[in-house]
């Protein structure tokens, strides 16, 4: 404190730092370090002091602060334009505890299509948020000043302010030509980018102050692990927004409960039999940015393929990368000097286990497999061998299990002369002291003195009070206690000071043997990076291999068409609660110009949400790399997935539960393309019967029925009234989930996908399953069978289903095979009395001139069920079918 400046500071234990920093970072601050920067002996005045590093959320290095298996990113963000005008958002991110570092500029092309022009900057601060939740971003720098984007990108990561100069594109640049040392910002792709590199720039001068500072006088660099600053493009990778990452359970398990305590909440935690950090880590990263890249996809699914074929090399593999050390965090801590002999011994046995596991490799030549899986795992031998030349002296000059503080216990005997001699004389000093224990009882005769050390007080005598007579003259008294006292004679203060100078002259040389080591290491920090992505990898590729082999997935077959064919599907978290076998698989098939959108009814609790989830499930782990819960797929690849499944309202935010379902639909039409997968799930059941109907058809017209195609979409509804459309838009088309009815009320959901369209929900039966009382669910079934009836005699004011725009429907020509067919195939005739199968041969015949007064042109046909319905009614076929067409107030309206 000073000069009106006030500094909060704190003094911790230096074993328990750690713990002490976890705290303070968790609190929101800012941690500066400082150190001892000269040796006290040295000096004659106060002994200089300084900060050697500050810590925040972002530029965390202690394993108490980071997350093993998830990736620590800060990130800075950069408002400016491109050449033409356009407003750019410049984005920077590195995780200082692996050395990554990733640029790119979010614009346009990552927006929704924003209505008005005064809604650019929010939209572009939406696409920022999107991007820096999936990166995993701890901490955030933004310009001072720029409070609009303050206010919008509040989120779980810490916001820090830094002034508008260090964001000043010119500045940014010449920082990163210096650090980089090269020419031109070419090199790093951002020449045209100022808003990459304004971001850039500012990121890693806030590093590099991270840092030791200038009067720590670091004889290391900090930074020496960080790669270059590498340019992506977030469409270059399928984007999932957070709604479709929580609905899917990719990571976040939100409400989901597992069956039992074993099983598995969230798709990571499904596929993860990762046995390194690192391996975690990538997993991680490939399910939250699946790959569009077919060349890239088809390189990950060869890994998998070639290790399971091989049972006997996929073992082995896993015992030697089971506890493999965190290599990219160990080798950052190196880099930083943070590094403790045990963390360096470990980072050598990591590099010892690199070399095993490249020789368990199999080459080209010795490989069965297809041709392209043996390239897939030469290329990871490839990149593990040979070892930096660091790993040899990592193996030759630590002990195997080093001591934590210098003094002996860190560098091999034999590596130095100058280290064995100090060695050889502290080993001598404590012998001699050894010694002396024994020639002074001979001297003194008291047979119970023994020689003893306090960290205090140094070595001593220790004589008992019944034998303090006997002391010789010239022993000094240096501690007294309850039954005994401690002395010091000259030779043993003598030999005292023999020894520790050699514990100190060793202790000096190993901590500059050492720092030479970790320099060694910083050195090759780049191929050191190569060696520890290769084993993650690997490892990876391992743990996917293994839970194919164990679940029977299949490697899925990718081009890009637009055809999603899958047979045999499964939900791979569904099925992985249930007992073996009892997963009832389905069918699916998409594209997007004949069989584009699918209308899918049926019960609650029947499987609707299952078969939507388990299509685009299939679909994300195709993409990243892995095989999948099915007998086979066909995937065209898919550019983004968008999920508006489950209820979930923001009432902080004000936004209600319907006005949160509104805002994903319309981010899904706004950014879908013809190559995304699309899943709706009861569109509209938040607002009135017929509100939520129009907006639910204006839903499925806008997605399928303008241009030649679109986006693939699985549309789950209780609004029945929507199957008609099915006959009106020529890639529109329904299922349904079967049911087996008892014939008491009660039925039994077979949770199979069929064609066709449901006639009802089930709702009393899935009420009375729930265990609500059963007087009420009787009662509730009189209420209904009231409705129904009134409803089957008159609809005064019903409001029939709005018929789709003339450029929507099709030609008579074009309609699908009359419902009459599948009604008469149906027909059970061995089951039936005479009597029964009379009056079926009624009902057929009226629907049957109902369908064709439809294909002239008279009117719409109606259901099978609208048709029985007729049969059974007064007037039959001749009553108006506006009253029980579907959109009618029929039951499930009311």
């Amino acid at each position: 404190m000073g000069k009106g400046l006030r500094v909060p500071l704190a003094g911790v234990p230096v074993h328990s730092v750690e713990q002490h920093l976890a705290r303070l970072v968790q609190a929101g601050r800012r941690v500066a370090i400082c150190e001892q920067l000269e040796d006290a002996k040295a000096s004659k005045d106060l002994v200089r002091r300084g900060v050697v590093r500050v810590v925040s959320p972002g530029t965390a290095l202690e394993p108490a602060l980071l997350e093993e298996g998830r990736a620590n990113f800060c990130a800075a963000l950069a408002p400016g334009r491109a050449a033409d005008g356009e407003r750019r958002l410049g984005l920077a991110a590195a995780d200082l505890s692996t050395g990554s570092f990733l640029v790119c500029e979010l614009g346009a092309a990552d927006l929704a299509a924003a209505p008005t022009p005064a809604e650019g900057p929010a939209l572009l601060a939406a696409a920022a948020r999107s991007e820096l939740e999936r990166l995993g971003v701890s901490e955030l720098l933004l310009p001072q000043g720029e409070e609009h984007l303050r206010a919008a990108l509040q989120g779980p990561w810490q916001l820090t302010s830094r002034p508008q100069a260090a964001f000043a594109p010119q500045r940014a640049a010449a920082l990163l030509l210096d650090r980089y040392a090269i020419a031109g910002l070419e090199a790093l792709a951002l020449a045209d980018r100022p808003a990459a590199t304004a971001a850039a720039g500012a990121l890693l001068e806030y590093l590099q102050g991270a840092g030791p500072g200038e009067e720590a006088q670091a004889a290391v660099d900090a930074l020496a692990h960080l790669a270059r600053p590498r340019l992506y493009e977030p469409s270059a990778r399928m984007r999932l927004d957070p709604a479709t990452a929580r609905a899917l359970n990719i990571v976040d398990p939100g409400r989901a409960a597992p069956l039992a305590a074993d099983t598995p909440r969230t798709v990571l935690q499904l596929l993860d039999r990762c046995r390194s950090a690192a391996g975690r880590r990538l997993l991680r990263e490939s399910l939250q940015r699946p790959l569009l890249d077919l060349e890239r996809i088809e390189q990950r699914l060869d890994r998998v393929a070639a290790l399971l074929a091989r049972p006997p090399l996929r073992e082995r593999l896993s015992r030697e990368l089971r506890g493999l050390p965190d290599l990219e965090r160990l080798l950052a801590r190196s880099a930083a000097g943070l590094a403790a002999p045990p963390e360096l011994a470990a980072l050598g046995a990591g590099l010892a286990a690199a070399g095993r596991v490249a020789a368990l490799l199999p080459t080209p030549s010795d490989l069965s497999s297809p041709p392209q899986e043996e390239a897939a795992l030469a290329r990871l031998a490839a990149r593990l061998m040979p070892l930096p030349a660091c790993a040899d002296r990592l193996a030759e000059e630590l002990e195997q299990s080093p001591e934590a503080e210098f003094g002996g216990g860190v560098i091999r005997a034999g590596v130095d002369p100058e280290l064995d001699r100090q060695r050889l004389r502290l080993r001598e000093a404590r012998e001699r002291i050894a010694a002396l224990e024994q020639e002074q009882r001979q001297r003194s005769g008291i047979a119970a003195l023994k020689v003893g050390y306090h960290r205090t007080f140094g070595y001593y005598l220790e004589v008992p009070r019944s034998r303090l007579a006997q002391v010789p003259q010239g022993w000094e008294r240096r501690q007294s206690l309850a039954r005994s006292e401690r002395y010091v004679t000259p030779e043993l203060r003598a030999l005292e000071s023999e020894l520790l100078a050699a514990q100190e002259a060793l202790a000096e040389g190993e901590h500059l043997r050492f720092d030479a080591l970790r320099a060694a290491v910083a050195a090759e920090a780049a191929e050191l990076r190569l060696q520890a992505g290769a084993l993650a990898r690997l490892d990876v590729a391992c743990g996917l291999a293994q839970l194919a082999a164990e679940r029977g997935w299949s490697r899925p077959r990718l081009d890009r068409s637009a055809q999603l064919q899958i047979r045999e599907g499964r939900h791979p978290l569904v099925e992985a609660a249930l007992p073996p076998g009892r997963f009832v698989p389905n069918e699916l098939q998409l594209d997007g110009e004949s069989r584009q959108l699918l209308l899918v009814t049926g019960p609650n609790m029947a499987g609707k949400s299952t078969y939507l989830r388990q299509a685009a499930l299939i679909v994300l782990l195709a993409q990243s790399g892995s095989f999948v819960p099915a007998a086979e797929v066909r995937l065209g690849l898919v550019d983004r997935i968008f999920a508006r499944v489950g209820a979930q309202d923001d009432l902080a935010a004000g936004q209600s539960t319907f006005m949160v379902e509104m805002l994903e639909t319309a981010q899904l039409l706004h950014n879908a393309s013809d190559r995304s997968l699309l899943l709706l799930d009861e569109i509209g059941r938040g607002t009135s019967t017929y509100d939520g109907l129009a907006i639910a058809q204006a839903v499925v017209e806008r997605l399928a029925g303008r241009g030649e195609r679109g986006p693939r979409t699985l549309f789950a509804t209780h609004f029945y009234e929507l199957t008609a459309l099915a006959g009106t838009l020529p890639r529109v088309h329904n299922a349904t989930v079967a049911v087996e009815e008892d014939g008491a009320g009660g039925a039994r959901f077979l949770h199979q996908i069929v064609p066709g369209a449901a006639s009802r929900s089930y709702g009393i039966q899935v009420a009375r399953g729930a265990g609500l009382p059963p007087e009420l669910v009787q009662r509730a079934a009189q209420i209904l069978a009231g409705l129904e009836a009134d409803a089957a005699a008159s609809a005064p004011g019903a409001a029939p289903l709005a018929a789709p725009p003339d450029f929507l429907r099709l030609e008579p020509s074009a309609l699908a095979p009359p419902a009459i067919l599948e009604e008469l195939a149906a027909v059970d005739i061995d089951g039936r009395t005479p009597l029964e199968a009379i009056s079926a041969l009624y009902a057929l015949r009226d629907h049957a001139r109902e369908e064709l007064r439809a294909l002239q042109g008279d009117s719409p046909p109606p259901s099978r069920r609208e048709a029985a319905d007729l049969a059974e009614q007064p007037g039959g076929a001749d009553r108006p079918a506006s009253l029980d067409r579907p959109g009618g107030r029929d039951r499930q309206s009311l």
